[in-house]
């Protein structure tokens, strides 16, 4: 560097004016020094057009939360960027969530190969064959429902399945709180590494309706542990529901939610007023339908119990608990009588639960199940 580029690099550090010229006269020498000049030196060198510039005060302003106004400087220069400072861009853009911006920076193939490109193929539900093994391996997902292996150890192994991102860090994150309080007990339930199906599944997308995947188009493209009990699926949106030993519910939804369905599992009925064409069947029974529920249709409810509003008729539902449970309302934690009823049900080793392997049989002749040793591993 000649005594005339330090001069004009002396003179630019808190000059903006002297910084323009310098760079105008030495561009070579200045952009290897922008990282060592102010932010108001920087964005006055990124107003005054110089692409460097506008790419590294860009930069600057997503590290500051201001995403809207980056991507004006950031449009302007990244094409002429090396691969290195795009990748620190497409990191940034995961960060702030902004996937449109990063999509359309994907489709012109300006996001080198990198975590920040691999997670944007999952938020897109990319094909599972598109991503990287190591990716998902480090990122703690599965690829392949084959690859799961069931717990020994526990009553019930549930593998937990999503087609997108959200879907999958919400997965993980259910159980990493599952295991820091299992309910009802430690060795209710064993969850498998969340598995990615990417583009290969369709579900309904609509929130304020019952989360649901076509099963049926779906079942015959992969194959499934049969030593698993029950699915969790995820997909982006829809409410939580049970059926056929197939959990599915939104990626918005709360632990709450996945607690209170959890239970559907084991047999227990919803406590406020169930659908009106469940109703006309599950109204009509008489005794016990559920641990937790109790039809007096021309009988006396247990002592102690309380009526629900599971049914709205003539006929009545009672409840063990005058108080609000989880099964009435999700946000209400785990009550000492509402476990005791869990332990009790999965001690009773209920062959009527339905489970999965079950329902796809009914769906269709040629699922196909593999059989694995499950895994004799008794820690936590």
């Amino acid at each position: 560097m000649n005594h005339n580029a330090k001069l004009a690099l002396w003179l630019g550090q808190s000059d903006a004016k002297a910084a323009t010229a310098g760079y105008n006269q030495f561009p070579r020498v200045f952009n290897n020094s922008l990282l060592n000049f102010s932010q108001p030196i920087l964005k006055a060198l990124a107003l005054n057009g110089f692409a460097n510039a506008q790419f590294n005060w860009a930069l600057a302003l997503l590290r500051q939360s201001h995403a809207d106004k980056a991507k004006v400087f950031w449009q302007l220069s990244v094409t002429q960027q090396p691969a290195n400072k795009r990748e620190q861009l497409a990191q940034l853009l995961v960060k702030q969530k902004r996937w449109a911006e990063l999509e359309l920076l994907a489709k012109q193939g300006l996001v080198p190969n990198s975590d920040a490109l691999e997670t944007l193929k999952l938020q897109l539900s990319y094909p599972k064959e598109s991503i990287s093994s190591e990716f998902a391996k480090r990122t703690g997902i599965a690829l392949f429902t084959h690859s799961q292996v069931a717990e020994q150890r526990c009553s019930y192994n549930v593998l937990m399945l999503s087609n997108h991102l959200a879907g999958l860090i919400k997965l993980n994150a259910f159980k990493d709180k599952y295991a820091h309080s299992p309910q009802p007990n430690a060795n209710s339930f064993c969850f498998s590494t969340p598995v990615y199906l990417g583009d290969s599944i369709e579900c309904q997308t609509n929130p304020i309706k019952a989360a649901a995947c076509n099963w049926e188009q779906f079942i015959n493209k992969v194959e499934w542990p049969r030593d698993f009990d029950f699915i969790v699926m995820m997909p982006r949106n829809g409410k939580g529901n049970v059926r056929s030993g197939i959990m599915q519910l939104g990626s918005k939804s709360n632990y709450g939610v996945f607690l209170h369905e959890l239970m559907h599992f084991n047999g227990f009925e919803d406590e406020y007023a169930l659908p009106i064409a469940k109703q006309a069947w599950l109204c009509k029974q008489t005794g016990y339908v559920a641990p937790n529920l109790f039809i007096a249709n021309g009988v006396s409810p247990p002592q102690g119990w309380h009526l629900s509003q599971s049914c709205q008729g003539k006929i009545k539902a009672y409840k063990p608990s005058k108080n609000w449970s989880i099964m009435q309302y999700q946000q209400v934690a785990l009550s000492t009588k509402y476990k005791a009823l869990w332990l009790q049900q999965i001690a009773s080793n209920d062959t009527e639960t339905l489970r999965f392997v079950d329902y796809f049989s009914k769906l269709s002749e040629t699922v196909n199940f593999i059989d694995k040793m499950t895994n004799n591993n008794i820690s936590e």
